[in-house]
């Protein structure tokens, strides 16, 4: 009898992203030929997130990647990874490519544009280069140009074609708004999350003063997953996700920060009532002198001799 062949996604068939914590969480990286959605507010890591996946595949394991950028220019990008000791410079002589895909301004005055043209061009660079992983960074940006919806859903089903019949394993960046970030079918593109493999969520925000970021896997077809939030930073390396093994370690730091805080705060009010407390006992006092010297100024006026 032969073996039945399981539909689960294995470690073989993932393409390690080279973020310490992420590869361990996932059990393997991204899901291999198929798309991921990164989703996050302004400044979460998104692109530093995306970044890194593509120069790990270049660097470790001789797999070309092409960078789409929507927003920022690529020379931005660089100069801003500049710091992480990458070397992009040197990775772009050895197949990591940039497009800038900014539209134009006339396109977007119209809203009469397509993504069909962007990805011919790409057709030739992935031939030419052999490349084996993409990112399309803040692909939003230009939806968000669109004329309506139809053609918005219309652009994704393209691109969502396009990188299905070409096996490229993928990373597309989207922003999420506001407080509705812990999912992303309340974004206006949220149907992108029902197309893709996987579904990653970053979040940063600010309790009582200090800095947090955390990730969260939404969803893995086909694979297990540590489903749970993961504390994580950007260091000087770059992205680094806790892994399972850390997380309480940095939940019970988080607690202390709390607790900290809050023994702060406790100070403050004792201080803050010890200090109501002398002003009362202050004005107590006063009180108590002003009768005394009305009753002694009203006895004064009681023994003065009567006038005629």
């Amino acid at each position: 009898m032969k073996p039945v062949r399981s539909s689960l996604v294995t470690a073989r068939s993932k393409a390690t992203t080279g973020i310490k914590g992420f590869d361990e969480i996932t059990g393997g990286g991204l899901p291999r030929g198929r798309t991921t959605l990164l989703e996050g507010g302004p400044g979460s890591g998104k692109t530093i997130f995306a970044l890194q996946f593509l120069v790990c595949g270049t660097r470790t394991f001789k797999e070309p990647g092409i960078f789409v950028t929507f927003e920022e220019t690529s020379m931005r990008i660089m100069a801003n990874a500049e710091g992480f000791g990458w070397k992009l410079a040197e990775l772009q002589r050895k197949k990591l490519f940039f497009l800038d895909a900014q539209p134009e301004p006339d396109l977007i005055q119209s809203g009469n544009f397509d993504l069909s043209g962007m990805l011919a061009a790409l057709d030739v660079q992935i031939k030419e280069m052999g490349a084996q992983r993409i990112v399309f960074d803040a692909l939003d940006i230009v939806l968000a140009l669109l004329i309506d919806s139809a053609a918005r859903r219309r652009e994704v089903y393209r691109l969502h074609e396009w990188l299905l019949a070409r096996e490229l394993t993928g990373i597309i960046t989207a922003k999420a708004s506001g407080d509705k970030s812990s999912s992303m079918s309340y974004q206006p593109f949220g149907f992108m999350q029902f197309m893709v493999d996987c579904a990653v969520i970053l979040n940063h925000s600010v309790v009582q003063g200090v800095s947090q970021r955390n990730l969260r896997v939404q969803k893995y077809r086909g694979s297990s997953f540590d489903e749970h939030e993961s504390p994580f930073l950007i260091g000087n390396n770059g992205f680094e996700v806790a892994g399972a093994r850390v997380t309480l370690d940095a939940h019970e730091a988080e607690l202390e920060v709390r607790v900290k805080s809050l023994q702060t705060e406790l100070v403050a009010k004792q201080a803050e009532k010890s200090l109501l407390a002398r002003t009362i006992e202050s004005r107590v006092q006063e009180l108590s002198r002003g009768h005394t010297r009305m009753r002694e100024l009203r006895g004064a006026d009681a023994a003065k001799p009567g006038r005629r």
